[in-house]
């Protein structure tokens, strides 16, 4: 699958783009677009990041394994932030990250980004801005886990996987979704049924498609609206 990555100073990275033009210029050489396939694993626990991403399509999930084998998502990152900043720490994580939809991103090598965060420039402050916004939706994601029920979630979910990919159309099986909801297979097919017979989405092999988003959005809880409007706050004052 072929992509044409955005490189021009216009880049569908929304992290990137809010960059002052100059900025991004002076970055982009360092930027190189390759391709996220599906179920591709961009880091293990306990093993040094070698790049940071930076999505322009597609999503990738941060899960939490167990010593039973239980899995569960604690974060996605999209076209709206990036994936590696235990680089600016010791460089590795506790936690699996993995593509979870396909699609495409600028990467750029770990002691390159080390090198361009130790000065204070608007990439380092739009960045430390972003680990604000990720670790708000890694603390409400804890929250939702306790206290939502699984229709909550599954809302929220797919409200979030759209608006990171841009596309109503979730590729997903429910048996994938399962464990990104920390739930058994057959609670995923009770939770979508009364949402697909309200019209709010069509559940089909491999993907789930919003047809009402605003609909759906009366389903998710108050997790998905915090996150987004804290990412939105965050991101969109001047640097």
């Amino acid at each position: 699958m072929q992509h044409n990555h955005s490189t021009n100073g216009n880049g569908d990275n929304r992290l990137l783009a809010s960059l002052p033009p100059e900025e991004l210029k002076r970055l982009l050489p360092a930027l190189e677009p390759v391709e996220l396939q599906a179920r591709e694993a961009i880091c293990e626990p306990g093993t040094p990041f070698g790049h940071v991403y930076f999505p322009e399509q597609g999503l990738i999930s941060v899960v939490a394994s167990m010593d039973d084998g239980n899995t569960i998502e604690v974060g996605t990152i999209g076209a709206e932030g990036m994936l590696g900043l235990p680089v600016l720490s010791d460089g590795t994580s506790l936690y699996r990250h993995f593509v979870q939809i396909e699609g495409r991103a600028l990467r750029m090598p770990a002691p390159r980004f080390r090198e361009e965060t130790r000065h204070d420039t608007p990439f380092r402050r739009v960045l430390w801005r972003y680990q604000t916004a990720f670790v708000t939706q890694l603390m409400q994601s804890v929250a939702c886990n306790g206290l939502h029920n699984i229709q909550e979630r599954c809302a929220r979910w797919l409200l979030r996987c759209v608006d990171q990919t841009a596309n109503a159309d979730v590729f997903i099986t429910h048996e994938f979704l399962a464990q990104m909801l920390g739930v058994r297979r057959a609670s995923v097919s009770d939770v979508l049924r009364p949402l697909q017979d309200d019209g709010l989405i069509r559940s089909r092999r491999g993907v789930v498609s919003v047809l009402d988003r605003h609909g759906l959005e009366g389903q998710a809880c108050e997790c998905y609206r915090v996150i987004s409007l804290e990412y939105d706050r965050l991101m969109r004052g001047p640097l």
